[in-house]
């Protein structure tokens, strides 16, 4: 399932490379893949980092992050238990809260570690802590980023870190500091070599502005513009080729329709476009309309009408419908007319086409409405509207409740109301035996299975 969601998207951002890696060796997924790290503000960060705080007159190590399992602090707490043997002259400074702080605590306890590390609690600002230490610690054993790792190193402060989140990225592009394994062994020899080298100074990490706020806003403005740009290049869904006529509701009472012309009609009625393909033929008066199914391609952004190429093939009028239920989300598949909130899509429409098959001169008792699976149900609900006319309705469906596809439905509620659980004050717009009920009319009904 994750495979096919991720492949639906034009762009996939990733926060570190560990997240790539991640992505290509458990998916398989290694296109429209682009990294935009985690920011900081740097400039916020430099001013925090000067307020003051007590710390002792020992050389120190600050590790950051919520107590738990993952984090693993307790490899921290286990090497500085070997280097108190050898030395005495720092301190671990523990920032955080969670679920093993008191297993945290009872270790240093037992093992009489209290002059050489605390535990804090968490901490508002921990950047003073940074500032004033030897090295950040992190011993986690999976992060996606780490931003504490990024503060570390924009305050010249070092990091020593397991191979996780942003860490390798930084160790191998700045050069400021260490990976480390899952060894209190190889952490004590590393935590002694800065506490041996250390003389008060620190290097400066030229780290530019890879990891700050304003770069990071401007890539993903960046992205976006081409993401937009490259999914218009490709999308399946292109606008047809024929002529384009909108005007309001109001202006249909003195609109007249075209004759032996294939153009669409755009009738907006508060706000929501109502469309239409028309091709009104002069040398016959019977009309057929049609309506859409599903929209396979989904990424809805022009009006899509099904089957539009059948209207230079046949010898009646044609009009073929869109449902505006579609653009309240670019990739609804299928909307059955629903509309928005309490504004009924499908019954505006199908009383918007009523006055133009009365324009067209066509009366609907040689109108035929025709439509398969989602289209036979706007049929047959259209039908109600349009009564006089005949309605062909190819495997249609007869209750959206029950369609199969539970996510479709589940998507067209959502984004048709803005209380999803209004949908139940609605009944008669999702089953066509409520919309019978409602309008006590019960119209006949050619349905081919």
């Amino acid at each position: 399932m994750i495979i096919n969601v991720f492949k639906c998207f034009d762009s996939i951002v990733v926060i570190s490379d560990v997240v790539r890696q991640n992505l290509q060796e458990l998916f398989g997924i290694t296109e429209n893949v682009i990294k935009i790290s985690n920011s900081v503000d740097g400039e916020k960060l430099q001013d925090l980092c000067k307020a003051h705080v007590d710390l002792t007159n020992k050389m120190s190590f600050t590790t950051l992050g919520r107590l738990e399992y993952n984090k693993n602090q307790i490899l921290l707490l286990k090497a500085t238990k070997i280097v108190k043997k050898q030395r005495d002259d720092f301190m671990v400074y523990v920032l955080g809260d969670g679920e093993d702080k008191a297993m945290l605590q009872r270790y240093i306890e037992e093992n009489g570690l209290e002059s050489n590390a605390r535990i804090l609690g968490f901490v508002e600002n921990p950047y003073p802590y940074i500032k004033n230490s030897i090295a950040t610690m992190l011993t986690s054993l999976s992060e996606g980023f780490s931003l504490a790792l990024v503060e570390s190193v924009m305050l010249n402060t070092p990091i020593i870190s397991t191979d996780v989140g942003v860490a390798k990225e930084l160790i191998n592009n700045y050069h400021c500091g260490d990976l480390i394994g899952y060894d209190e062994n190889e952490l004590t020899g590393v935590l002694l070599r800065y506490l041996n080298k250390y003389d008060g100074y620190k290097d400066i990490f030229d780290i530019g502005n890879e990891y700050d706020v304003k770069s990071e806003t401007r890539k993903i403005t960046r992205l976006i513009e081409q993401t937009i740009q490259k999914a218009s290049l490709s999308t399946k869904m292109k606008r047809l080729p024929y002529p384009e006529v909108t005007i309001q509701e109001y202006e249909m009472d003195h609109y007249e329709i075209q004759n032996d012309r294939l153009y669409v009609l755009r009738v907006m009625k508060g706000g929501v476009p109502y469309e239409y393909l028309i091709n009104r033929r002069s040398d016959n008066d019977k009309l057929v309309v049609f309506n859409n199914g599903a929209i396979a391609e989904g990424d809805i952004t022009v009006p899509v009408f099904q089957r539009h190429s059948w209207a230079n093939m046949m010898k009646t009028s044609s009009v073929f419908c869109m449902d505006p239920t579609l653009y309240l989300n670019g990739f609804l598949q299928v909307g059955w007319g629903i509309g928005k909130n309490e504004d009924y899509y499908l019954e505006n429409s199908s009383l918007i086409l009523k006055k133009i098959i009365e324009k067209m001169g066509i009366s609907l008792e040689n109108t035929a409405i025709y439509g398969t699976s989602a289209g036979g149900y706007i049929s047959i609900i259209m039908r109600i509207y349009l009564k006089g006319a005949k309605i062909i309705a190819d495997n249609a469906q007869l209750d959206v409740r029950n369609w199969i596809y539970k996510e479709a439905l589940t998507s067209v509620i959502t984004f048709a109301f803005d209380n999803i659980g209004d949908a139940l004050n609605y009944k008669e717009r999702f089953s066509i035996i409520d919309a019978f009920e409602k309008h006590n009319y019960v119209p006949k009904i050619y349905i081919c299975m």
